[in-house]
């Protein structure tokens, strides 16, 4: 069950990552955003979509139309890319540098991330997962 839910968040947040490149320009590659904006309008609806990305749509319809424009796709995309930025920035009190308990506090977070068991150790298996992970820029 938590593989299943997992893949389909993985899934769930590619389309909406590719939803976002396409959204760049206005067409987006071979008119990718116009075949998944069926009905022309200019937003993508989760009627449009497929029901994996529902709850990512209504993340990102700031403006509670049912839909999301390009310009709503860009800033949710933007959000996203500033909070994991933020997420992975160690200077927690924003002075410019890291200082010694900073950078042990992020280091204890990402251990403590990494140990899914919570038993104190890495395994083997959860530092293939991590690397996996980190190559494909999910850290």
């Amino acid at each position: 069950m938590k593989k299943t839910l997992i893949t389909a968040l993985i899934a769930a947040g590619a389309g909406l990552v590719a939803a976002g490149a396409y959204a760049d320009d206005g067409k987006g590659r071979d008119g990718h955003w116009e075949r998944m904006d069926a009905n022309g309008d200019g937003e993508i609806t989760a009627d449009e979509a497929s029901e994996r990305f529902a709850e990512q749509l209504k993340e990102a319809d700031t403006d509670g139309s049912g839909g999301i424009s390009k310009e709503e796709m860009k800033a949710f995309h933007k959000a996203r890319r500033d909070a994991r930025r933020a997420e992975k920035n160690p200077d927690k009190n924003g002075d410019g540098v890291v200082d010694r308990t900073e950078f042990i506090n992020a280091s204890q977070a990402r251990f403590d991330r990494m140990d899914k068991d919570g038993d104190g150790v890495l395994s083997e298996d959860e530092r293939k997962h991590h690397r996996g992970h980190h190559r494909r820029g999910r850290h």
